[in-house]
């Protein structure tokens, strides 16, 4: 989904002291945007899914089963990219008698039945965080108790099953033989309370067992992160007013003109001269009595 229309302007934004108006789509990174652009899909959704067999909507991935006797797929889709000009959609047809969909791989038998297994990128490295890095071993089991969840949960079939259930004892493995005893999954049902702190292995691992005692649940936190040690990608923007320096204010009353110079921003002292006039300190007014 690229955009989702809108009444009118209004997201407002500010960009190197200049101010926009959005006139499509809402905010990034508002709490709110997801939720309306799911409400606007599911909307979206309920005038054309009743042309489809199967439809199944995650965000904007859609699994879906199509009869081309009555319309092409090409000329349907392009049916659908004319409703809104920023909303595109594009497909993939299934291959060998095989559809990936998020994660699952939808496989159709020879009796035209379906039968699903995991599916991976072919650029999937299958590399996870080893057990000799500086992380929290909480953070190391996450990707194998995702896997593991994964397996348990999907509809595979027996051979399926046994197969993903080795590739994971074999990842295990090859990240080092301790986490591969120690590669469990379990539901936590307690009402367990979780405190964070910093991560630091000669202290914080030793705290696991005390706090257990009490009920709580550590969880531990880094402050070594990228982001610290590059700070900051993003191109600074320059705004002169925050410089000091010498300025010129002209009158748009008058052809009077004020040059002055000051060790703080520009900005500060322009507020300054704003509040004479709106003050009415006659003493300290640059030119004429009007504002600028």
């Amino acid at each position: 989904m690229v955009g989702m229309p809108t009444t009118g302007p209004q997201i407002r934004g500010k960009y190197n002291c200049e101010y926009f108006q959005q006139h499509v789509g809402t905010a990034m990174g508002n709490s709110l945007s997801p939720f309306i652009a799911n409400l606007f899909m599911s909307k979206f959704e309920t005038e054309v899914k009743d042309k489809f067999e199967v439809w199944f909507r995650y965000v904007d991935d859609i699994f879906a089963v199509f009869d081309t006797k009555a319309m092409s797929l090409d000329n349907f889709v392009a049916k659908l990219n004319n409703r809104f000009p920023t909303i595109k959609f594009t497909y993939e047809m299934e291959h060998n008698e095989q559809l990936p969909f998020l994660d699952v791989l939808v496989i159709r038998n020879s009796e035209n039945k379906l039968e699903f297994d995991v599916y991976r990128k072919e650029t999937a490295t299958l590399r996870y965080i080893p057990n000799d890095s500086h992380h929290p071993f909480q953070h190391k089991m996450a990707s194998f108790n995702f896997l593991i969840h994964r397996l348990l949960n999907f509809p595979l079939s027996k051979e399926r099953f046994e197969h993903e259930k080795q590739l994971i004892k074999n990842i295990a493995k090859r990240v080092t033989r301790t986490l591969y005893n120690s590669t469990t999954f379990r539901r936590d049902t307690d009402n367990s309370k979780f405190a964070s702190l910093p991560y630091e292995p000669k202290f914080t691992r030793g705290l696991d067992k005390i706090f257990k005692n009490i009920n709580i649940n550590l969880v531990y936190n880094s402050k070594n992160k990228l982001q610290t040690l590059l700070g900051n990608p993003k191109d600074k923007i320059i705004n002169n007013n925050e410089k000091s320096g010498i300025y010129e204010i002209s009158c748009k009353d008058c052809d009077q003109k004020y040059i002055g110079q000051t060790k703080r921003s520009i900005l500060t002292r322009f507020k300054e001269h704003m509040a004479h006039l709106k003050y009415g300190r006659t003493e300290k007014i640059l030119c004429c009595p009007t504002r600028f």
